[in-house]
């Protein structure tokens, strides 16, 4: 069994986001509810973990992100954990390891998929956690060769229905009196609201436009002007290929 040492926590301040700008002129011309969402970014955060050391994110409605670095002293003790607080449900892309006592291990997603087209496995609590890395060296997040860099694709409710999200991560190997140590870095995360769809990286509701736009929502689209034009004829070329 492993001994821990206390962990310390690193903390956010929650902070207000942009409402989609365009949603209003949307809702007036008749396009799908669904173009009223919004992304919710957090911005460059580049919180840095080192040693025992514990992240909370803020997300909707006191839901929060917790990502756990536990480092005892020696290399091969170490993990690096994915958690979610204050939902009724919380899971992130994964898959069942059956190793490491079989536990739920976390995907490292590239840059522009759906985080909602994949497997998700619950990362609300001990033992159901998403594990980033294991014992210094196993899992999809482990330093091993270089820096690894991608994406925690997450899924929550906090009662109103399924909320999607990502959050980039980086991770570095520290060799200290010929012990390899695990240093993270949560650059940033962001999430939609109920119903809408986001891609890994996404910042904003406008870059999902034409994803959640219904084909009756044509006309409005142009009416939006160059940005709605643009959408338009995005979709038009994807229709004839």
């Amino acid at each position: 069994m492993k001994t821990l040492r206390a962990i310390k926590s690193v903390s956010l301040s929650e902070t207000r986001w942009l409402a989609y700008a365009t949603a209003g002129v949307a809702s007036a011309f008749g396009l799908s509810s669904r173009a009223e969402a919004e992304i919710h970014y957090s911005g460059d955060v580049s919180i840095k973990l080192t040693g025992n050391a514990r992240a909370r994110l803020p997300l909707s409605n006191g839901a929060s992100l917790v990502f756990e670095n536990i480092d005892p002293g020696s290399t091969f003790w170490q993990d690096f954990d994915f958690l979610m607080k204050g939902v009724i449900s919380g899971s992130a892309r994964g898959y069942f390891h059956t190793g490491s006592f079989g536990r739920n291990f976390l995907s490292n997603l590239p840059s522009r998929v759906n985080v909602s087209a994949g497997e998700f496995l619950p990362v609300t609590g001990n033992p159901s956690f998403g594990v980033l890395i294991s014992d210094w060296s196993d899992g999809a997040f482990s330093p091993i060769g270089g820096w690894p860099r991608g994406f925690v694709g997450f899924r929550f409710n906090t009662g109103n229905g399924a909320q999607y999200g990502w959050a980039r991560i980086q991770t570095q190997d520290v060799i200290i009196n010929h012990n390899h140590h695990i240093r993270d870095l949560i650059k940033d995360y962001a999430w939609g609201d109920v119903g809408d769809r986001i891609r890994t990286g996404q910042k904003s509701s406008a870059g999902n436009m034409v994803d959640t736009v219904t084909e009756s929502g044509s006309v409005g689209l142009l009416a939006l002007g160059a940005a709605g034009l643009v959408a338009w004829r995005k979709r038009r070329e994807q229709a004839t290929q």
